[in-house]
């Protein structure tokens, strides 16, 4: 009998909490309803920064020496003698090299003996001329064969001089390629290759679409991928001044100071130019932004209610755009919870 009370009691206990849950539910439901027909949204705000704004351009390429050579010899012979080995600092005129001057200097005698003894007939035609026991026409002929004489001495001079290979900078040798014996082909064999490395040059492809904003930029931040913990100040110099057809940019070069020589040849470098730089900008985060079919816009709360701002942007930089136009910058943009709001919803603010 007791038990069959309790489980009434508990059959009639339970049917209440049903009961109870059923009103719960249909007053939150119904509290939901209201809401959302009231139009409520729950968002955040915040104005828009200030801070300067760059335009950036980066570009990768190689560094090079601001001078290089090949180094030839112009006559042919046996290397007689090396100078100067792999990585020696030479200045301008230094000698590099001799090439076995045995024939050369055999012609340069030869031609020197044949251009004093032309000289020498030369001022007996003019002596006996002067006497009147010689034509003028003798005298014209000894001076051509003088003039040619001195030609031909000139020359073998010259090539007696091009035996000795020297330096036409000042610079590294960055490579010798040729032993003492090695047999030398007039322009064929290369002896050396020279690189002045004091200062150093990058060469950038700038596309046609940037070209009208590079002229007024003059230096630019060079970091290289050897080189990670540095920063290195490069200055433009030179503009091609013509597009390349095929993959329409023009070359333009930076120099790099390098007289402590930590930059090297060969190394890869990322040149950053800074065109264009606005102090005090309004920028939102890039976050912050709407898009539709026609164009950027943000809300904004008047403290009560939503409205839409239409919007132009400009660079972004770090995860922030800049705003051109639509803002004047004491605006509370809608932060957190933009996404569903329209014109017109009603909001509460969270502090």
């Amino acid at each position: 009998m007791i038990m069959g009370i309790k489980k009434k009691y508990f059959i009639g206990g339970g049917i209440i909490a049903i009961l109870l849950l059923v009103v719960v539910l249909r007053i939150a439901l119904t509290s939901s309803t209201m809401d959302r027909r009231q139009g409520i949204a729950l968002v955040k705000v915040q104005k828009p920064f200030k801070e300067t704004m760059r335009t950036i351009f980066t570009y990768t390429g190689d560094i090079l020496p601001l001078q290089q050579a090949t180094i030839y010899s112009k006559v042919s012979g046996n290397l007689e003698r090396n100078y100067v080995e792999m990585g020696t600092y030479v200045h301008s005129n230094q000698m590099l090299a001799l090439i076995d001057t045995t024939e050369l200097f055999q012609q340069y005698q030869q031609t020197n003996a044949t251009y004093q003894n032309a000289s020498l007939l030369f001022e007996r035609a003019k002596q006996l001329f002067e006497r009147n026991l010689a034509a003028k026409q003798d005298v014209d002929n000894a001076e051509a064969t003088m003039k040619v004489a001195k030609a031909n001495y000139d020359a073998a001079a010259t090539h007696l001089s091009y035996a000795h290979i020297v330096a036409p900078f000042n610079g590294f040798v960055t490579r010798r390629f040729l032993d003492a014996g090695a047999l030398i082909g007039a322009s064929t064999s290369t002896l050396f290759t020279m690189m002045y490395l004091d200062s150093v040059k990058i060469i950038v492809y700038v596309p046609e679409k940037d070209l009208s904003q590079m002229y007024h930029v003059l230096t630019a931040k060079v970091t290289l991928d050897a080189l990670p913990n540095q920063e290195f100040v490069g200055y433009v110099s030179r503009f091609s001044e013509a597009v390349d057809l095929t993959t329409r940019t023009m070359p333009i070069e930076v120099d790099i100071p390098n007289h402590s020589r930590i930059i090297k040849p060969g190394m890869f470098a990322t040149i950053s130019f800074i065109v264009s730089e606005r102090p005090n900008a309004l920028t939102l985060s890039s976050d912050d932004l709407l898009k539709d079919d026609n164009g950027y816009f943000v809300f904004i709360s008047d403290g009560k209610k939503a409205h839409q701002i239409r919007i132009t942007i400009g660079n972004e930089t770090n995860s922030h755009t800049e705003i051109l136009a639509g803002l004047n910058g004491d605006e509370d943009i809608i932060t957190t919870g933009q996404q569903f709001v329209k014109e017109g919803t009603t909001l509460t603010i969270q502090k």
